[in-house]
């Protein structure tokens, strides 16, 4: 009991204190919509480009951070009709890239395409979202779901984890972690969505979304601890003391916009 409290003491004050502050800046322009949003949505595009392009652990990597940036704005902003080939283009110009740099390998370019299509197409969903008359809420059924679940995984994971889960793939998480998230996901945002979303979604889609998002925030989460052990890194970036980068931050939320997007346009409603 007493060595997991020191073990969370001071690392755990860090992380509450750098959460305060980012909730504080996001949360203005997701309740505000509109253009405060589009420029939320532009700075985590910056971030996120600049550091798939570091994954590449050459100097040369503004040209490729400039390239994931504007494939990702380009993603978001593009005519759904023309989605299709603002991927053929940046697709194009990775290899291209690959043929004439060799400092940049096609495993670089493969990885970069993928997380660049991530992080766009869940931009992409979280605009969508505002098309409804309150999108904050159905943001916030999301977050409260795939927060709920990373928070509840965490605390579980200190106090009662004893079996590993994937050790490969991320060797801190274990199993209690794991099922406490979920509960803890599922049982909030399900709470959430009942109280304050019953006028844009059906409750089947609100059982749905709750009983699904939390297992989307757990893969995403691992899928993206994968992708920072294959380039033997700790973090995508360092920009936010004791949370990484902006990938360690919303990597989960990444596969929860992706799932909740195709949900709601599966059931009808966007």
């Amino acid at each position: 009991g007493a060595l997991a409290v020191s073990k969370m003491s001071k690392s755990m004050m860090i992380k509450i204190a750098t959460a305060i502050v980012l909730i504080a800046v996001a949360v203005p322009p997701l309740v505000l919509g509109g253009i405060p949003l589009k420029i939320l949505c532009a700075v985590i595009a910056v971030l996120a480009g600049y550091e798939i392009a570091s994954l590449n652990k050459e100097k040369n990597k503004w040209l490729t951070a400039i390239l994931n940036i504007a494939a990702i704005f380009a993603m978001v902003v593009a005519p759904v009709d023309q989605f299709v080939m603002v991927c053929a283009f940046y697709v194009t110009v990775l290899f291209a890239i690959v043929m004439f740099d060799e400092t940049t390998t096609a495993e670089y370019a493969a990885y970069s395409f993928l997380i660049s299509c991530l992080v766009g197409m869940a931009l992409l969903g979280l605009n969508n979202l505002y098309t409804f008359h309150n999108g904050f809420l159905l943001t916030l059924y999301v977050a409260i779901a795939c927060y709920g679940c990373d928070t509840g995984a965490y605390f579980f994971g200190v106090f009662r984890g004893k079996h590993k889960m994937i050790p490969r793939v991320s060797p801190h998480k274990t199993w209690e972690g794991s099922i406490g998230g979920y509960c803890t996901g599922a049982l909030l945002s399900m709470l959430w969505g009942f109280c304050l979303c019953r006028d844009m979604m059906p409750a089947g889609m609100i059982i749905a979304g709750s009983l699904t998002l939390p297992l989307l925030a757990q893969l995403g989460d691992l899928s993206f601890s994968s992708i920072k052990r294959h380039f033997g890194i700790k973090d995508f970036g360092s920009i936010f003391p004791g949370h990484g980068g902006i990938l360690d931050r919303i990597d989960s939320m990444i596969f929860c916009l992706l799932f909740f997007h195709a949900l709601l346009v599966l059931g009808g409603l966007l």
